[in-house]
């Protein structure tokens, strides 16, 4: 069963961290489950990767009626991390692989705009900064463009942190979304080891 403190913090952190250019809307449409097998990329999303249960899926194209947002894919440990993968083109028609080119940067860019300006604009956090990076992260045999927020929820101060990864990769945008709360047992060492076993799986 999840908690409260992680239904807080897991809707805290999807507000925190809205894909950019969303539409908002008063009533969101019912959402429609994404495949288990991404058949264009190749990746598959099982029930549970390590000791995180995936715990939602979308296919956002057909939910909000946009076919370039792809899909996503989320996975939990208990209270103490929240995983989030989002396969999508942006409605671009070639995308180079890995993250050293104008389209995953632009990508890049405005996932990391979006952090700030959704933490701002909703007033619920605060103290909001890049920790680490952003860099390139290899993990495994494909590398990622990459930062690490932190930032304190102004409801009761509590610290959480959000690591942002982009790429390329068979023609898709690959983005994963790490969020945790500090002091939830979970050190930035084993976010970097679930990151490398959760990339590993789904590339199977």
């Amino acid at each position: 069963m999840v908690s409260r403190a992680m239904r807080t913090f897991a809707a805290g952190a999807a507000l925190l961290l809205a894909a950019a250019g969303a539409a908002a809307q008063t009533s969101p449409p019912p959402a429609v489950a994404a495949p288990d097998n991404h058949a264009a990329t190749g990746l598959s999303f099982p029930p549970q990767i390590a000791n995180a249960r995936k715990v939602r899926s979308t296919d956002l194209g057909r939910t909000l009626g946009r076919p370039e947002l792809g899909f996503d894919w989320s996975y939990q440990i208990d209270d103490q991390l929240l995983a989030s993968v989002y396969i999508y083109d942006d409605g671009q028609k070639t995308i180079p692989t890995g993250p050293e080119n104008t389209a995953v940067y632009d990508q890049f860019d405005q996932a990391y705009k979006a952090i700030h300006q959704v933490a701002q604009n909703a007033g619920r956090y605060e103290k909001l900064k890049p920790i680490m990076g952003p860099a390139f992260c290899p993990v495994g045999h494909v590398v990622f463009r990459c930062v690490t927020f932190s930032a304190v929820q102004k409801v009761d101060k509590r610290p959480i942190n959000t690591t942002l990864l982009v790429t390329g990769y068979r023609n898709h945008f690959l983005k994963v979304r790490i969020d945790w709360p500090e002091g939830a047992n979970t050190s930035q060492q084993a976010v970097d080891r679930f990151v490398q076993t959760l990339v590993g799986v789904i590339m199977r």
